[in-house]
This record gives structure tokens, C-alpha cells and sequence, in this order.
């Protein structure tokens, strides 16, 4: 049959392509449909039972209603120090200061918790925190990978754009489309492309001798990574065979690299404004100009000497010797400046040789022209920004076939766009309906409309188990990337659909499904244990009590810079290069591989800020479980091991801080004054009767500089109760 094609805004009939066969597949079953994770959603109605009426937010009806047939009771409410610094660090990823916290604990309102929740989520820092959770699932690095390891100089556009639709709480199905077909929904919009960042944060070995297969591996990877992050589902296990586990065919992997075939990765797309590419323009002529003058006068002073020694330069292109041909005068710039670089290039003629031929005025008047050009050269005028991303050309749409055993070289029957049919009341509904446009196919914003249509049963509950998880340590559905059947099912399933389904009926707004959960009493409940319900519940799946967890690296390190007064709050830009310990510094080329920022104040930014490289990642990052790069990570791993200690207490950045906060701290004339400011700085709570004896004790033998160290090696400092 011929295929109906949309191109250069015309509708044509195509019959050069072959007929697409139907690829043999087992067939999807009732069961197959059945699992908790591919049924529709539905709003479930909240449980009944003594009391529940009274209970004021939905979640905790929830919760309550397990903890009763389980025979038991959740824990007392978290003190108000614990909590602000709870929801300090989830919200922000920063420790409250003293100064908040004390305004916290004396305010009377009935709402001073709620209005606490409020202001933290319309702080600027809630976005850059919890754009690093995301930044971890999209496999987000600037750098390529593999052996080069060559830098992304624009991929922290992609970081940036993260960061502000999270502050502007744009709604998740516009978050999710805008990076799967930013370029599709808002063709007009810059940030649209932005967005599909998204879709080139993968490793790349741009060096492979086959470039054709280089873009397959970049196509593999964002099909793995698409199922992944936004379906929950190991996707990437059917690309090479039919899933063990899942009812996903090799055809349904491929059907839905299918969306994203036609794609054309991009680096250099324009995203500056008119103004500001009216601006650039009129700087680089005005630039040009003055280069031009300088170079000509450099080769008008010089040309007689030239002349009689060596007219034409050594390996003189034959534009160089038609340039030369011209007069003076009627050159153009390009021709002008591939004469200088020439005579530059030929050493037949030494500056000493030109001392020596030229009177004294004229050689200073070449040497300070020569100045000027390598200065101009210098300070010429920053390109229009651009970014890293994807869109289409103005072409029909490349096709996708099913290889065999996934290799690129063994091509098997050609395959349409369509999404896991597994996910889907039949397997005809597969085929999305995809409205082509002049200028792309349509298809990954066909692919978008469908992940955050009412039609798909995963996307919502995904979303939300990911929230719940950080803010609980554990999701509702312990893995949360793998909502397939092999995974345990949820530990409150009523509860994750009545939160999926009210997360739809909020607008898709993460804020709000942030302030509804931390705002119920499950969520404030004191993380104290308790050794009879332990014995019930041991893994604490029902929540009686909340789980303390141990901050990530990068909180840890903002943390330590933030008590200490070094904290630079800038937000967003390019990424800035912190210290490194000596013994890496010899792996850098002249500082080529970590070229430390030179400002004091740039290398303490924020640690979302701090260039991340796929062959060396911070050492303190590292040591804290930072995640590889390489692939998407759902929840990072807590270890406990010797390094981490060792880090806390004797790498630089620690003693640095350490010796700010001591600095601090000696403002205050009264050591016990002292000794209470640093307890509330980097615990956020005043210190026991116990603790400041000990603290006078430990100071009669040691600097204040030493006490702060210790402080920030205790465990209260890196745990969140």
C-alpha cells in the first residue's frame, strides 16, 4: 500500500517504500493486563474505619488504616527542630539557619507548619534540589564518556531548564512533553529544544569508526532511558530478544525507538533572541573593523621587507596568492586575515630581520599593531548562546527495523511507531495517531500525548512513587524504575492509585503533591524507633514511625559550606570546578581535565553546579555513593564505608570549613555562646546540659577550629531524623 507522506508542507503519496509485514509476536493476555501496573487507573474511595473521619489528610486515612489491622500505632509528631530540618533538606536540599529555626519554634499560629511547607516550595533552592533527583534519573553529565571524555560546553542549558520549570512548577505532562518533543509542542519557544536535553545526556564514543552505529547506540540509549524513567519499566531488556519476564516483544521495543528515529542531534542550535543576535551582530562587525585595521597595518608596515626577502608565504593556498594579487584596499576581511595567519606561519623572516630593516619608529608602530591584533583576537565578541538537543529535518522520516539480536548489522522487518501493547486495552491501539507537520514527523509529540494521556496507567504512578520515595526512603513500590512483574507489589496499592489520581486532578502539579505529602502526620511522625513495632514490622513498610535517612553527597557538601558562611546562593549559569585533591591533579593536562574555577567564590556554588565528568567524578561525590553517570539511577545506594569518614574528617574542603565556622564562632565573646551558635548552625538545635560540659572539657585542650571538625563528623550532621 502507499504510504501518504508530509513534506515541505505538502501531502504526498509514497509508494518506494515496502510494505510493512507484520512482525509474529506472542500474543499480550487478559493476565498479561492483569498485573497491578498495567490495569487503567482508578480513583479508589477512601477506607472507613473508628475515627477516620477525623483524620484531616487523605494519605494518613491510608496509613492509619494498615497500622490498625496490623495492630498498631504511628509515632509521636517529630519535634519542631527536627522537622524544619527535615523539610529543610528534602525541599531545598539545605540546612535551616538558626535564625529560622528560632522563628519556627516560636510561632503560635495554627498554620506556622503549613506556612513553614509554603515558603520552602517557593524558595529558588526547591528547584535546583530537586532537579539533581531528576538530573539523576536523565543520566545527566557534561561529558561525553568513554575514552576522549570531550566536554559538553552547552549541556548545562539542559540543567538549567530542569531547575526553572521545577521553580515555576510547570505541570508534570507539560515537563514530560516538553523533553520528549519540546521542539514538536513549542516549535516557536527556544526552551522547547532545551528540553529535549533530555534526550542527549547519554554516553557518547565519538570516535566510533562507524557513525552510523554510533547513532543507533544513542537511539538505544533513550529508548532504554524513555521506558525507564517515565514508564517504570526495563524496556531496554526486550531490545535484543523478547523480555524474559515482561509481556514486552523485541518488536514493542522498537516500535517504540520508532518515535524517536527521525530525530537530528543537534549542538548548535541558536537560541538566542533577536536582540540579542541584532546585538552579537553589531559587535562583531565593529570588532571585524578593528581587527582588520590592525592586521593591514601590520602588513603595510612589513610589506617592503616582504617584498625583498619573501614575497609569498610558505604553503601559500591559491586563495592566499590571489588575495595577494588584490590591492590593499579591496581585500575583504576573510582575505585579510588569510594573508596575516600566512605570514605569520612563515618564519623565513625573523622579527630580529625585521629590527633590522625597518628604522626604529616603524618597528615599535608593527610591534604594537601585532599587540593589538592578538589582543582584539582575544576579547572578540562571545557567539549567540546555542544548546544541545534534538529536532527533525524537513525530510520523510528515516525507518526502524528490528534487529536481530539487537545487532545493527542484521536488520529485520520494518516497524511502525507504537507503544508496549501490554499497556493497552488491545493490541490495534498500539498504532498512536501521529498528525505529521512541515517541519517534523510528529511523532515524539505523539509518543508525549500518549505517556500523559488518562489512557496510560504508569506514567502518574511512577511520578508519585519517585516523590514518595524522597521524602520516605523507600516508595511505595520499592523499586521504583521497575514497576514490572517481577517487582514486589505496593506496600499501600490503594493508596498509590488515589494519589496517582489526584495527582491528574491537581493539574499535574508537583508542588501540590509535595505540600499534600509532607504535610500529613505520616510524614511529621518522629523517626525514633520503637522495639514492638519493630518486631511486627521490622522493615517499617507501614510507616509507624518515619525513616531517618543519610543526606546525599552533594547536600553534604553544600551543607558543610552553608554552616561554615561560604555558600555562594548564585543560581544557574555555567558549571564551576572545585579544588581536587594533589594526587588527581596529575591526571590533568595543564588543568585541561579539571580546570579549577579561579574564583574563590565560584568553586563554593552549589553543588548542582559543579561540572560532572563521566571518567572523574568528584572525590567527595564518589565517596558518598555518587551514581554513574552511564545510565539512569532511581535511588542511589547508602554504603558505610571507611572513606567516608576519612573524607569528613581530613579532606580539605571539611578543614576549610571547619576553620570558616571557627572564625565565626570566635565573634562571640562568651565561649558558651560559642559552643551553643555551633550546635545550632549544624545541628539545628540547641545542644544538651551533657553536651556543652563536654564541649567546655574538649576546649580546654584543643581550638575552637578542632570542636567545629568534630561536629561536623558526628552523625547528626549527615542523617536527616
Amino acid at each position: 500500500m502507499p504510504r501518504l507522506l508530509l513534506f515541505a508542507g505538502m501531502l504526498v503519496v509514497c509508494n518506494s517504500f515496502a510494505t510493512v509485514a507484520d512482525v509474529k509476536e506472542k500474543p499480550i493476555t487478559s493476565d498479561d493486563r492483569a498485573h497491578w501496573a498495567f490495569r487503567p487507573l482508578a480513583r479508589p474511595e477512601l477506607p472507613d474505619f473508628a475515627g477516620a473521619k477525623d483524620i484531616k489528610n487523605p494519605i494518613d486515612r491510608w496509613i492509619r488504616a494498615k497500622l490498625v489491622e496490623a495492630g498498631l500505632k504511628p509515632s509521636l509528631r517529630a519535634s519542631r527542630s527536627v522537622l524544619i530540618r527535615r523539610l529543610s533538606f528534602d525541599l531545598i536540599g539545605l540546612p535551616p539557619t538558626p535564625e529560622e529555626v528560632t522563628v519556627f519554634e516560636n510561632d503560635k499560629r495554627p498554620d506556622a507548619y503549613e506556612r513553614l511547607v509554603d515558603r520552602l516550595l517557593k524558595s529558588p533552592h526547591y528547584g535546583e534540589r530537586w532537579a539533581q533527583h531528576w538530573l539523576d534519573l536523565a543520566r545527566y553529565a557534561d561529558t561525553d564518556g568513554f575514552e576522549f571524555d570531550q566536554a559538553r560546553p552547552n549541556a548545562w542549558r539542559y540543567r538549567d531548564w530542569v531547575v526553572k520549570a521545577l521553580n515555576d512548577d510547570m505541570p508534570y505532562n507539560r515537563f514530560v512533553t516538553q523533553q520528549i518533543a519540546g521542539d514538536e509542542s513549542t516549535p516557536d519557544d527556544p526552551s522547547g529544544f532545551v528540553a529535549t536535553g533530555f534526550n542527549r545526556c547519554y554516553p557518547d564514543m565519538v570516535d566510533l569508526n562507524d557513525q552510523a552505529l554510533r547513532r543507533q547506540n544513542a537511539l538505544n540509549d533513550i529508548t532504554d532511558t524513555t521506558g525507564l524513567v517515565f514508564l517504570g519499566l526495563t524496556i531496554g531488556c526486550a531490545r535484543c530478544h523478547d523480555h524474559k519476564f515482561e509481556p514486552i516483544s523485541q518488536a514493542d521495543y522498537y516500535r517504540l525507538q520508532a518515535f524517536f528515529t527521525p530525530a537530528r542531534f543537534r549542538d548548535d542550535f541558536s537560541i538566542a533572541t533577536s536582540a540579542e543576535r541584532a546585538e552579537f551582530e553589531r559587535k562583531r562587525d565593529a570588532w571585524q573593523k578593528l581587527l582588520m585595521a590592525a592586521q593591514s597595518r601590520v602588513m603595510s608596515i612589513e610589506e617592503p621587507v616582504r617584498a625583498k626577502l619573501a614575497a609569498i608565504p610558505t604553503g601559500a593556498t591559491d586563495d592566499i596568492i590571489v588575495a595577494l594579487q588584490k590591492s590593499p584596499d579591496v581585500r575583504t576581511s576573510r582575505e585579510i586575515g588569510l594573508i596575516y595567519d600566512a605570514q605569520r606561519k612563515d618564519k623565513r623572516i625573523s622579527d630580529r630581520q625585521f629590527a633590522q630593516s625597518l628604522d626604529g619608529k616603524s618597528n615599535e608602530a608593527r610591534l604594537a599593531a601585532l599587540r593589538d591584533v592578538d589582543q582584539l583576537r582575544k576579547n572578540a565578541p562571545a557567539s549567540p548562546p546555542q544548546a544541545t538537543g534534538i529536532d527533525e529535518p524537513a525530510s520523510p522520516p528515516a525507518l526502524t527495523f528490528l534487529l536481530k539480536r539487537g545487532d545493527f548489522y542484521q536488520k529485520g522487518q520494518q516497524v511502525e511507531p507504537g507503544v508496549p501493547r501490554v499497556l493497552l486495552v488491545n493490541d490495534d491501539a498500539a498504532k498512536l495517531a501521529i498528525a505529521a507537520r512541515p517541519s517534523s514527523s510528529g511523532r515524539r509529540l505523539a509518543l508525549a500525548n500518549w505517556l500523559t494521556s488518562s489512557t496510560n496507567p504508569l506514567t502518574s504512578r511512577v511520578m508519585v512513587n519517585r516523590v514518595w520515595q524522597r521524602h520516605f526512603g523507600r516508595g511505595l513500590v520499592a523499586m521504583t524504575s521497575d514497576f514490572g512483574t517481577q517487582t514486589d507489589e505496593p506496600s499501600h496499592p490503594e493508596l498509590l492509585d488515589w494519589l496517582s489520581a489526584e495527582f491528574i486532578a491537581q493539574g499535574w502539579s508537583l508542588k501540590t503533591l509535595h505540600r499534600l505529602i509532607v504535610t500529613s502526620e505520616t510524614y511529621r511522625q518522629s523517626s525514633v524507633p520503637n522495639s514492638k513495632a519493630a518486631d511486627i514490622d521490622p522493615t517499617n513498610e507501614l510507616l509507624w514511625r518515619q525513616n531517618r535517612q543519610r543526606l546525599d553527597g552533594e547536600a553534604i557538601r553544600d551543607s558543610l559550606l552553608a554552616v561554615s558562611g561560604q555558600l555562594n546562593l548564585a543560581i544557574g549559569g555555567p558549571c564551576v570546578f572545585p579544588e581536587l585533591p594533589d594526587e588527581l591533579k596529575k591526571l590533568s593536562n595543564k588543568g585541561e581535565t579539571w580546570p579549577v574555577s579561579k574564583r574563590v567564590e565560584d568553586r563554593n556554588r552549589r553543588s548542582l553546579y559543579v561540572f560532572t565528568r563521566r571518567n572523574l567524578r568528584y572525590p567527595f561525590f564518589e565517596v558518598f555513593d555518587r551514581p554513574d553517570t552511564n545510565a539512569s539511577c532511581p535511588q542511589r545506594p547508602v554504603s558505610t564505608i571507611a572513606p567516608q569518614a576519612l573524607t569528613l574528617l581530613n579532606s580539605t574542603l571539611s578543614r576549610q570549613a571547619a576553620k570558616a565556622l571557627a572564625e565565626q564562632l570566635n565573634r562571640e565573646p562568651v565561649q558558651e555562646n560559642r559552643i551553643a551558635r555551633a550546635y545550632q548552625l549544624t545541628l539545628a538545635r540547641a545542644p544538651s546540659h551533657e553536651e556543652t560540659e563536654l564541649a567546655n572539657e574538649f576546649l580546654k585542650h584543643a581550638p575552637l577550629e578542632d570542636f567545629c571538625l568534630a561536629l561536623l563528623n558526628i552523625n547528626e550532621f549527615i542523617y536527616i531524623d
